[in-house]
């Protein structure tokens, strides 16, 4: 081999050494250290990629600049769950096995599933066995950390509770839909397979034939579906792809926006209020023939209300934790 030749070879692979080396810089880059622990890219992307693979109704890439509002909302979120972790350790909060089994039993019987059944709904909800028990985890340490640190008991009032019925005009999200007990959001979804469906159901919510939950329930092949319609409070406006961003803004607040065409179907949107009912200042349509009554629906709104204000807390709490911790974010 000459030596000209040889020089190009080595040259070539200390080329392809640096990129790869690079390339592994920017996937192990550390984005933030909180109290000495770190969160790599690597991490963080790995959690993003997850949430957008959860809610369809999200379309941005990388190259979006959604993109890095979306990291840092979430990265905030890593660094919340660090904390509060760091601080059951110092408590000596624990949640052991037998918790999270007893858990799982507990919402298997409330739901009548059997283990087939509970498994078949994680699934459904992209969730695998190990991410939903790391959730419940995270949510039995939440609970013990404020019953520690705040000592401080919920209350839910009767008129709070006719307030929200009120409002939401009897149409009462169950927060056993969902296995993870998710926050309601204030975006609601419906995905149905034509522009003519969306637009026959569009006029039968706006004409008060059919509630906007009730349509996600009954027709919807998006998600939130069982939540009618509900994408949680994990997604926001920003989050969401361009043309139904765009269609939400455009809709007066509590009307139904016109269809968007999205991959071959159509969807619908609205925007709710904090309640979770749909944001509007006129009176409350008279509730739909499937809404509940106030009585049948009670226990399910002091649910609703109990982990609005408990989550209220909590975020008072880790305002705390994050102003006595040492935090380097480098996102």
């Amino acid at each position: 081999m000459s030596r000209a030749f040889s020089s190009l070879v080595l040259a070539l692979c200390l080329t392809l050494f640096a990129v790869q080396g690079h390339a592994a810089e920017l996937v192990d880059k550390v984005v933030a250290v909180v109290n000495g622990q770190l969160i790599t890219l690597f991490e963080l992307n790995t959690k993003v990629d997850k949430f957008l693979s959860q809610n369809q109704g999200i379309s941005i890439t990388s190259k979006d600049p959604e993109y890095v509002e979306l990291q840092r909302r979430i990265l905030e979120s890593m660094v919340n769950d660090i904390l509060m972790k760091q601080a059951a350790a110092k408590l000596g909060i624990t949640v052991s096995e037998t918790d999270i089994n007893t858990n799982n039993n507990e919402i298997k019987k409330q739901n009548g599933f059997n283990e087939e059944q509970f498994r078949k709904q994680l699934a459904q909800e992209g969730l695998t066995r190990q991410e939903f028990e790391k959730s419940m985890e995270t949510d039995a340490l939440k609970q013990q950390l404020v019953g520690y640190m705040i000592n401080k008991r919920i209350l839910i009032t009767e008129d709070e509770m006719r307030q929200y019925y009120e409002k939401s005009g009897g149409d009462i999200p169950d927060p056993k839909a969902s296995l993870t007990r998710r926050t309601p959001g204030s975006i609601g979804f419906i995905m149905v397979g034509s522009m003519a469906e969306a637009q026959d159901l569009r006029q039968k919510i706006s004409s008060g034939k059919l509630s906007f939950a009730d349509a996600a329930r009954k027709h919807s092949i998006g998600p939130g579906k069982e939540q009618g319609g509900d994408l949680g409070g994990d997604v926001a406006v920003e989050d969401l792809a361009p043309p139904l961003r765009k269609a939400l803004q455009d809709a007066p607040a509590g009307q139904v926006t016109a269809p968007v065409a999205m991959d071959g179907k159509a969807v619908l949107l609205i925007r709710k209020d904090k309640t979770g009912a749909p944001a509007t200042h006129e009176e409350p349509a008279a509730p739909a023939a499937a809404s509940k009554s106030f009585e049948q629906a009670k226990e399910q709104i002091q649910e609703i209300l109990f982990h609005a204000k408990f989550e209220k807390l909590f975020q008072e709490y880790m305002g705390t934790l994050r102003s006595k911790a040492v935090l380097d974010v480098r996102l």
